[in-house]
């Protein structure tokens, strides 16, 4: 089953969140950028990490818009910021009828924009493992 991390974001607590989701969805490609190096054609899951902004980049939404059910199965949040930001993150994602799992974007504060800041609790970790499960048990 390929699954799939993309971030967004250039905090380091973000960064190491995607590193541990990459691990435990046992992906077959490293956390990735987005716009990613390898396109996303036959992924069951993509994970997106992101820091949403009222502003998106062009290229960041020009990659959600790109993402449709027949090539990408699933797509999942991970959101550093307001769920109004994410919102429209997921509504530019679902512009393709692609099946984004908006009833469980997991949100995380993601601190200061230092990427050497990689700092995560244990109980933060346990908490995206705890998603991890929740995002393989709502797959389609």
């Amino acid at each position: 089953m390929r699954m799939r991390v993309l971030t967004h974001t250039n905090k380091g607590k973000l960064l190491t969140i995607a590193d541990e989701v990459t691990k435990l969805i046992e992906a077959d490609k490293a956390t990735d950028v987005i716009p990613p190096a390898y396109n996303c054609d036959g992924e069951r899951l993509v994970v997106i990490v992101a820091t949403a902004k009222s502003n998106m980049p062009e290229a960041f939404c020009r990659f959600a818009r790109s993402l449709k059910k027949s090539v990408t199965a699933n797509v999942a949040f991970i959101i550093d910021g307001t769920p109004e930001n994410a919102a429209s993150i997921v509504e530019m994602t679902k512009t393709n009828d692609s099946n984004v799992i908006d009833d469980n974007i997991l949100y995380v504060k993601g601190g200061l924009p230092f990427k050497f800041l990689k700092k995560v609790s244990e109980e933060e970790m346990n908490t995206v493992r705890e998603w991890v499960k929740s995002i393989r048990a709502a797959m389609k």
